[in-house]
């Protein structure tokens, strides 16, 4: 059985999973302004869980964005340190992607249009379908004013779920799937599939997505210290 561990700061939550194909484990804490402090002590802690070492790892699987710019550098940075020294595979899972599946996972829903805040007056979001157990995405993601989204909306039929719901513009949408955020526990359910589809490959193959390059790459100077390079 193949060891998997995957990996998410895109959003508030910091989160680790870890799955050796029979069982599995995951820790989420809400951590806004500390994945720097935090994910590698949680990706220890979560394999000190498993009873196994970093050498018993196939591959690490991470959340690649939209969200976050700090979250998915953090994250993007650990993934890449770890699969360059022990020499796996990686995969990249959209955030949302897993918010999405966590609906689909929780109800019976088939379609689902996942947003997140992207602060700066902004969204991201992303429509996705039911596919078996899973789901796979029939737009490109994007970013945008919540005009834009509620455009989108305004034509779609079926479920709304993720934290951008929170922000005023969405007051008159439905609430209910308002708290989901990306999470690592559920992006391991897409990290198997990726897995058995021969989809992890090299960190090369498997960059970061922001949407919104130009504006984030403006502020790498004030990422943690762990991001930067000598």
């Amino acid at each position: 059985m193949s060891v998997i561990l995957t990996l998410d700061a895109s959003s508030s939550l910091c989160s680790v999973a870890l799955t050796d194909g029979q069982e599995t484990w995951h820790i989420t804490e809400h951590q806004p302004r500390r994945h720097a402090q935090r994910l590698l002590p949680m990706v220890d802690e979560i394999i000190s869980r498993a009873g196994i070492s970093r050498d018993a790892l196939n591959a690490i699987a991470y959340g690649r964005g939209p969200g976050s710019f700090t979250g998915i550098r953090i994250a993007a940075s650990v993934m890449q340190g770890m699969a360059m020294a022990l020499n796996i595979p990686v995969a990249g899972i959209s955030s949302l992607q897993s918010i999405a599946q966590s609906v689909f996972d929780q109800s019976d829903a088939d379609r689902v249009l996942a947003i997140m805040d992207a602060h700066m007056g902004e969204v991201f979001w992303g429509i996705f379908q039911r596919d078996g157990k899973l789901c796979r995405a029939v737009t490109e993601e994007k970013v945008g004013p919540p005009d834009a989204c509620l455009a989108d909306i305004a034509q779609f039929n079926g479920v709304l779920a993720g934290d951008g719901l929170n922000l005023e513009a969405f007051a008159g949408c439905s609430q209910t799937w308002a708290e989901v955020y990306p999470d690592a526990s559920v992006m391991l359910t897409l990290a198997r599939s990726d897995w058995q589809q021969g989809r992890f490959a090299g960190p090369e193959q498997h960059q970061p997505v922001y949407l919104r390059d130009s504006v984030a790459w403006k502020k790498l100077d004030e990422q943690p210290s762990l991001l930067k390079r000598k």
